[in-house]
């Protein structure tokens, strides 16, 4: 067993009931478990940073809170993903969805024409719902820089969406369209 093994099976033999009482204040009895096998997944992919001696215990709780702070976001996103869907107005029985689906089609068209650091700003904003300050961090850029960024990737969305409606009108659209104008 090489040094990191030893190491790494001594600090969790020592510190692992002190982890999962640390974590299990914090958090549901159903997922102790799996929070506390995340922060000594961590600890693994961080051995090389670890302190000795009594550094150790406060190390490792630094990491299990972040582990915590992760988990409490994650279970945020999933509320608010949850009341978001709840809110919504039931549709009544038949209704036509074509419309929708439409739209839906023609957003994922113009999204997939951005080049790729439009779409994973735009991801991030949208999907994962981070301000313009937690972009920036995950880019690695200035506040500024990545309100910029974001702003910049919107408006290539929009013109993206105007280019797919108007070949949609030159397109098969067209004769509708026409004959909705002449009524």
């Amino acid at each position: 067993m090489g040094d990191g093994q030893t190491r790494f099976g001594h600090i969790y033999r020592r510190h692992y009931g002190d982890i999962r009482r640390f974590v299990g204040r914090r958090v549901a009895e159903g997922d102790v478990d799996d929070v506390t096998a995340e922060v000594f997944v961590v600890v693994w992919r961080r051995l090389s940073e670890s302190p000795a001696g009594d550094r150790l215990l406060p190390w490792l709780y630094g990491i299990a809170r972040r582990v915590l702070s992760n988990e409490f976001r994650r279970v945020r996103r999933a509320h608010a993903l949850a009341e978001h869907v709840a809110a919504q107005p039931a549709e009544p029985a038949g209704t036509d969805h074509a419309a929708a689906v439409a739209d839906r089609l023609a957003m994922a068209a113009a999204f997939d024409r951005l080049r790729e650091d439009d779409r994973e700003v735009l991801r991030l904003v949208a999907w994962e719902n981070l301000t313009s300050a937690e972009v920036a961090t995950v880019l690695g850029c200035a506040r500024t820089t990545a309100a910029m960024r974001i702003n910049r990737a919107r408006r290539r969305l929009l013109d993206a969406l105007r280019r797919g409606a108007s070949r949609e009108l030159r397109g098969g659209s067209a004769v509708a369209a026409a004959e909705g104008a002449k009524r």
